[in-house]
C-alpha cells in the first residue's frame, strides 16, 4: 500500500500540500487523519493526484476515479498503522528539538532579521531588495512578489533546498539536526555521484559530451570526427551511459547518441548538496 499511494501521489511529494490544502491546527496526528478522511471524494482525488489530474490517467489512477471512497479508507488506515507502529515514538524523540529550532529562530530574527534568515540555508540569500534560491537555476524574487514566507522547520530534508515557489506565498524548510544524527555520515560520497565525476574526468569523454549536447551523433560519425577507432568511442560511450550521462535512440542500424543536458544541471545540485552536509549538520549537543 505505501509503494501504491507513493505512486499515486508523486512519491508522496504531493503530501507536503496537505497542511496548506486543510488549513489544519489540530495538535495531535490523528486529528489530521480524520481530517483527510472527512474530505469529499472530489477534494481528496485533487490533493492525492495533484497535477495529474488534468492529464489522462492511468491504469492505477482509472481504479481511484472509480472508487475513491475506497481508496480514501484505505489510506488513512494505511496512515493510522505506520503512525503507531513508527512515527509516533519518532516525534515523540523529535518534537521538542523541532519546537526549540522554532524558538531560536524567532529569537534570532528579533535580534538580526537578515542575519538570521541567512542562516537557514548556505544557497537561501536574503538581501534588502529581495530573495534568492540558488538550485540549478537560480530563482529570485523582490518583496514586491511576495505576500508571505514561511519558514518549516523539518528533521529530514538537508543537504537539499527544499522550497515551495507558489508565488506570492513562499515556503523554505529549516533543517533541524539532532545530537549524534550526522555522526559518520558528513564524509560519505554518493555512489551516482562519484560514478558521473568518474566519467566526466577524461578528456575524450568531455569533449564527446559536448560535442552531442550540440546535435547527436553516431559512433561512426564520432569516430570519424575524433580520429578515434570505433571501439574506443564505444567504450567511451558506454562509460557516459552507464553514468546516464547520455541518452541514445535508433534509427535503422545506427544508434544517436545525445547529452542528458538535465543530467549535467542536476551534477551542480548534487555538488552543492554534498559540499552544505558539513554546515547543516553541526549542532550542539544539548
Amino acid at each position: 500500500m505505501i509503494q501504491l499511494f507513493g505512486e499515486l501521489s508523486n512519491g508522496w511529494l504531493n503530501f507536503l500540500d496537505l497542511d496548506d490544502y486543510l488549513l489544519l491546527e489540530e495538535k495531535h496526528v490523528e486529528e489530521a487523519i480524520e481530517r483527510l478522511r472527512m474530505l469529499p471524494e472530489n477534494q481528496f482525488i485533487a490533493f492525492l493526484l495533484g497535477k495529474r489530474i488534468h492529464t489522462k490517467a492511468n491504469v492505477m489512477e482509472q481504479k481511484l476515479l472509480k472508487k475513491p471512497n475506497y481508496y480514501r479508507n484505505q489510506l488513512c488506515d494505511l496512515l493510522y498503522d505506520y503512525h503507531q507502529t513508527y512515527f509516533a515514538r519518532e516525534l515523540y524523540r523529535m518534537e521538542p528539538w523541532l519546537i526549540k529550532s522554532v524558538y531560536e529562530l524567532k529569537k534570532a530574527i528579533e535580534a538580526n532579521p537578515y542575519e538570521a534568515m541567512n542562516s537557514i540555508h548556505p544557497r537561501f540569500k536574503l538581501d534588502q531588495k529581495s530573495i534568492r534560491f540558488y538550485k540549478a537555476d537560480t530563482w529570485i524574487f523582490t518583496y514586491e512578489e511576495i505576500e508571505t514566507l514561511t519558514i518549516y522547520p523539518s528533521s529530514f530534508i538537508a543537504p537539499h533546498l527544499l522550497v515551495g515557489l507558489e508565488v506570492p506565498t513562499i515556503i523554505v524548510y529549516l533543517h533541524v539536526p539532532f545530537p549524534n544524527q550526522t555522526e559518520n555520515k558528513q564524509d560519505i560520497v554518493p555512489v551516482d555521484l562519484l560514478s558521473v565525476l568518474a566519467a566526466l574526468g577524461d578528456k575524450t569523454r568531455l569533449q564527446l559530451l559536448k560535442q552531442m549536447s550540440e546535435h547527436p551523433f553516431c559512433t561512426q560519425q564520432l569516430s570519424e570526427s575524433t580520429g578515434l577507432a570505433k571501439a574506443t568511442i564505444s567504450k567511451h560511450l558506454k562509460i557516459l551511459e552507464k553514468a546516464n550521462l547520455i541518452t541514445g535512440e535508433r534509427h535503422g542500424h545506427f544508434v544517436f547518441y545525445k547529452t542528458n543536458l538535465p543530467k549535467l544541471d542536476q551534477l551542480k545540485v548534487d555538488l552543492n548538496q554534498f559540499f552544505d552536509q558539513p554546515s547543516l549538520g553541526q549542532k550542539e549537543d544539548t
